[in-house]
Order: structure tokens, then sequence, then C-alpha cells
């Protein structure tokens, strides 16, 4: 039997269309986009015609995207960019407590080479907006803010913090990791008002290893790569065709399918959320019914959430731990005890990543299967 699926929010299978499009620039479509001759402009054709379609899926000009090798790189070309292109910045940059490792990561080096950071921390499940208003000042040269949590769905109030930039610090750039977001939820670059935006192929359907940064007419920031001068010069090196092509594949489709899939899987989400109740009365859910809709996690307590995914994966569904980017405190809180869970409850999360596909019969087996684990576990 094919194992259940419940794991979209850390990949998703590539669309059979994705699959035949990354083929065909292996195959028929090899040509390298930078040759003069027919298969060099063939590609050349490919990769704008891409470029378009994510550009158009941002709402942006073809001309601000720009293709990395996934959210990862975006994230980190955005950050140390801004940060790299002036000689004397005001080393000061505002973040959130809850942010992806591709961001804090970087975030973190630079302030161990003297840059000062403040982080908003979570209340009550939202961003505290009062730190925000006292953290944003003319001081401030950049401000990151995701726009969907990867371990809870929470959807952060990205254009709220555009509007505090504006009236605090109007030269001051905002940074936006879309990648949890992108095909997910409804936003454009104009909608959050961000500088520069990161997203991924890989979570919607298409390949692992390629993503691209928005980058807003007028902004500068500093290239990473040097070489041929692909990209612009933002990004040297041969451009990834078979994945710049699949990718742009898995937009189109997305796109296509918006309305219907997230319609879909909000119906899902609400399902899970109202049935766990009903089968554990002491459930935690830390996923609220208005955030993103592919994602739910929940806390319960006294499991040992790596040993319970393991035993469902055993049976063929597949879920994951909350901090899939982050499975011990050694370094600090988890992410989930940022958002105001105890270590204990931390180490007790299950996040269900739903699809399009996924059905409410694959959600009734995991929770059956997963009561059974925890009875088994607790008559031991």
């Amino acid at each position: 039997m094919k194992p259940i699926y419940l794991d979209n929010c850390a990949t998703t299978q590539p669309y059979p269309e994705v699959v035949k499009a990354i083929v065909s620039m292996l195959t028929d479509n090899f040509g390298n986009p930078s040759s003069l001759h027919s298969y060099g402009r063939h590609a050349k054709d490919i990769l704008e015609a891409s470029r378009r379609t994510v550009a158009e899926a941002l709402g942006a000009n073809p001309e601000e995207i720009y293709f990395t090798s996934g959210g990862t790189e975006a994230d980190n070309l955005a950050i140390l960019g801004a940060c790299d292109i002036n000689e004397n910045p005001p080393r000061h940059i505002v973040t959130t407590t809850v942010e992806h490792p591709a961001v804090y990561k970087p975030l973190r080096h630079l302030h161990r080479n003297g840059w000062n950071i403040d982080y908003i921390p979570i209340r009550n499940g939202n961003l505290d907006m009062d730190k925000a208003q006292e953290f944003i000042t003319p001081g401030t040269l950049l401000t990151s803010v995701m726009l969907v949590n990867n371990e809870t769905g929470t959807i952060l109030p990205v254009r709220d913090i555009k509007k505090i930039i504006e009236s605090h610090a109007p030269s001051s750039l905002l940074h936006c990791d879309a990648v949890q977001a992108f095909g997910k939820i409804r936003f454009t670059a104009d909608s959050l008002g961000a500088d520069l935006i990161s997203i991924s192929g890989h979570k919607i359907h298409g390949p692992k290893g390629i993503g691209a940064l928005y980058i807003r007419q007028g902004t500068n920031i500093e290239r990473r790569v040097f070489g041929g001068g692909q990209e612009k010069g933002m990004r040297s090196g041969t451009e990834a065709m078979p994945l710049i092509a699949g990718f742009a594949e898995a937009v189109r489709i997305t796109m296509s399918r918006l309305d219907k899939d997230l319609s879909h899987m909000q119906k899902l989400k609400e399902y899970v959320i109202l049935r766990l109740p009903q089968v554990f009365p002491d459930v935690l859910i830390n996923s609220a019914l208005d955030g993103a809709p592919h994602i739910v996690s929940f806390s319960l307590p006294g499991l040992n959430n790596a040993e319970a995914a393991g035993y469902l994966s055993d049976n063929g569904i597949c879920v994951s731990t909350s901090a899939a980017c982050k499975s011990n405190h050694s370094r600090g809180p988890s992410m989930m005890m940022n958002f105001g869970l105890s270590a204990e409850m931390a180490d007790s999360t299950i996040r269900v990543g739903l699809g399009g596909d996924n059905t409410e019969t694959e959600l009734e087996s995991m929770i059956t299967l997963l009561k059974r684990y925890r009875d088994a576990v607790s008559h031991h």
C-alpha cells in the first residue's frame, strides 16, 4: 500500500508535468542559455519565459526575479547582500524570534561580526507589535519577517511591519521569507510591501535545489557569487535550466488550481482541528484556524514525538515532529518554545503538512494510529 504523505511542509511530490519539463531540459533542450546558437537561444527563451511565470505569480516584473538554489540561498542573498552593499551601514537589524534557520543563522553570523539584532517576540500567538514599534528606528538597515511560520502556519503581519518601517525608518529595507507561504496563501509583492521576497520550488510540487529572490526595482544589494555574470551579475553560474523549467511548471500548475486547493486544504485543516480533541481531550492545538491552510501543529502531553512519528512511519503514515530543522534545545529554545510552549510540550508536538490531494480518510487513519500508539505506550 502506498504510504499516506502528510509532510507537505517539508517537501512536496513533484507534479508529473514538472518531471516531464525537467527531463525535456536534460534531453531535447540541453543548451546553455548564454550560447548564441539555436540550442542556446531556445534555452534562453525558456529561461525568460520561466522568469515571467514566477514574476506573474508574485505580481512582479520579470526583471525583479533572480533564480537561486532554493529558499535558503534566497534568504542568505537578501540578508547578507543588503548588509554588504554600504561601506558604513547602520549596523542594526530587526527580525522575529520565530524565523527559519535560513534567516536566523545568517543574522547570527552578522551579530558575531558586530551587528546589533533585535528580535520581536511572539505574545499569545501573535507578533508583539509594540516591540516592533520600539525596535524599528531610523538606524535600522533591514527588517526580516517571514510570512507563514513553518511550524504552526501562523500568518505574520508583514504589511503592518511595512507601515511601521514607512513611518519610523523609510530608508530601511524589508525582507520577507515567503517560502512556506508561496502557493499556500494569496499575496503579491505589492500587498506585502517587501523589498526582498524569498520563495522555493520544492514546497509547491516543483524540484528541490531551485528558488528565487524577488528584488524590488531600485533596491541595491551586494552580489554573493562572482563569475560569468548570469542573473544580471547577481548570481553568476550557468543557470540550472532543468530545475528552472520545472519550477516554472510547478508555479503555473499551482496557481491554476490555487482556489480549489486552498479551499480543500482549509476543509481538511478544520476537520483535523475539530477531530483531534474528540479523540484526545488533552490535545493542545498550536495552529489557528485563520492561519495558513496547509499546516496543523498539535501537542499531546507526555508523547515522545520522535517515537510517535517513527511508529506512524512504520505503519505507512508520514508526518513530522515539529522542529524538523532543530531537533533539540542545546542551542537555546526551539521555535515552539518561542511560541510559548514548555520544553516538554515542544517535544510532544506533531506537525501535519496538508496538500491538495490529501483526504479526510487519510487524516482519520493518522488519528486512529496515533491513538493506538498512545494507548499502547500508556499501558506500559
